[in-house]
């Protein structure tokens, strides 16, 4: 085979390549696009219970200190 065949065929594959990445990601979208849809329907049907905050205000209070003293103690480091 000479330079000029190899090079050709180079960009053969190459093309090929990309083409096939690009139908790929094409379906890939509408895939997902299919499913937004379909997950939508179904929330219309099926509706997600949202779960109430049973968290108190001190929970969230001690949280924030611990942080605060996490901070101050490796912060001298």
């Amino acid at each position: 085979m000479n330079a000029e065949n190899l090079m050709m065929s180079s960009v053969y594959i190459t093309i090929i390549g990309m083409l096939t990445v690009l139908t790929f990601l094409i379906v890939m979208i509408w895939v997902m696009k299919g499913m937004s849809l379909l997950v939508k329907v179904l929330e219309k049907y099926f509706p997600q219970e949202v779960p109430q905050q049973k968290a108190a205000a001190g929970a969230d209070n001690a949280l924030v200190a611990v942080a605060i003293a996490a901070a101050k103690r490796f912060q001298g480091k």
